[in-house]
């Protein structure tokens, strides 16, 4: 008896609490620009919260993500409730059968992580597993420095006085 009541208890939490994931992600590119797809299938129903760990991606960036998500059936829906990268919020879409989210670009500093909240849920009638999943991808660029900017007013002020010395010479 007390087993089929710890059978029963165990099947009863996880219809409540769907699979967590935590996934590190290697972006890829180059010094300046970088980007990672990423992906999840959930089989439990219920709520889930992700989390994807991006790396390398210690330092600021220009970071911009998005989310996408398809369920033809109640099985393989996804709804997301809410969505961060490093606290910065993800515009969502939804509910419905085609769910998206995104981020415009943002100065984030690293590390990176994308944090994905949701639920699957649907009427379960035969043990049938969920197979509901969502990707997306996420991109980085290279911020640059308060120097850099500085560097390029001084060369465009410095081309600027040679054009009008040449303009008042030439006159």
């Amino acid at each position: 008896m007390k087993t089929a009541m710890g059978l029963l208890l165990a099947v009863a939490a996880s219809a409540v609490q769907a699979d967590n994931v935590v996934v590190n992600v290697n972006l890829g590119g180059s010094a300046t620009e970088q980007s990672a797809a990423f992906g999840v299938t959930h089989l439990e129903k219920g709520a889930f919260a992700d989390t994807f760990n991006f790396s390398p991606s210690a330092g600021t960036y220009s970071v911009d993500a998005s989310l996408v998500t398809l369920g033809f059936s109640p099985r393989t829906d996804v709804t997301f409730t809410a969505a961060y990268v490093n606290g910065h919020e993800l515009t969502l879409s939804g509910p419905g059968l085609f769910e998206s989210g995104f981020l415009l670009p943002s100065v984030i500093t690293g590390p990176l992580a994308l944090s994905v909240f949701g639920y699957v849920d649907f009427e379960d009638t035969g043990f049938t597993p969920a197979s509901a999943s969502y990707s997306g991808t996420l991109n980085i660029s290279a911020v640059p420095e308060p120097g850099g900017y500085a560097m390029l007013l001084a060369g465009l002020g410095v081309v600027g006085t040679l054009g009008l010395k040449r303009r008042c010479q030439g006159a």
